[in-house]
């Protein structure tokens, strides 16, 4: 009987202890990376909020993207977008649709610049109702600071 309560005194101790581990690499993130990857965060998804109300293939694409677009990128690729219609993101068909963006790592690189990576998911009307998304697209999002505000200077998305 000794042996048993003993048994399972040792695993409540070991299982109690696995949870407490600390992770072996400390976290480096000050209040202001915090705050600044919160801001990050927040543009990203504003940003993919607005996807949708692009149609690539509509003879005003681009006033569209200067409406929808011109807070969040710079206008170096903004006007790239605008120039030439293939390379900037959208809605390309009436289904499915770019939702939202969903953010998988935020790296900042330099003091002034971080790194974004995370998916497009595309919705059609079923998954509007039931959740979940038709299509997923990796993307690639460089931020940068430009006088006192975070911009998007690079898309990529990786179809």
């Amino acid at each position: 009987m000794k042996h048993i309560i003993l048994a399972m005194t040792l695993l409540a101790t070991v299982s109690l202890v696995a949870c407490t581990v600390l992770p072996t690499t400390p976290l480096q993130t000050t209040a202001t990376n915090t705050a600044e990857e919160a801001a990050i965060r927040d543009l990203v998804e504003n940003f993919g909020k607005r996807l949708q109300a692009v149609s690539l293939q509509s003879p005003n694409a681009a006033q569209e993207m200067q409406e929808q677009y011109s807070e969040f990128v710079s206008p170096a690729l903004l006007e790239t977008w605008m120039n030439d219609v293939s390379k900037a993101p959208g809605r390309v068909v009436s289904s499915p649709w770019p939702d939202r963006i969903e953010i998988t790592s935020i790296v900042r690189e330099e003091a002034d610049r971080y790194v974004v990576v995370g998916f497009v998911v595309e919705v059609t009307s079923m998954e509007v109702v039931s959740g979940g998304a038709a299509a997923k697209t990796p993307v690639r999002i460089v931020l940068e600071k430009r006088e006192g505000r975070w911009l998007i200077t690079e898309y990529a998305e990786e179809r």
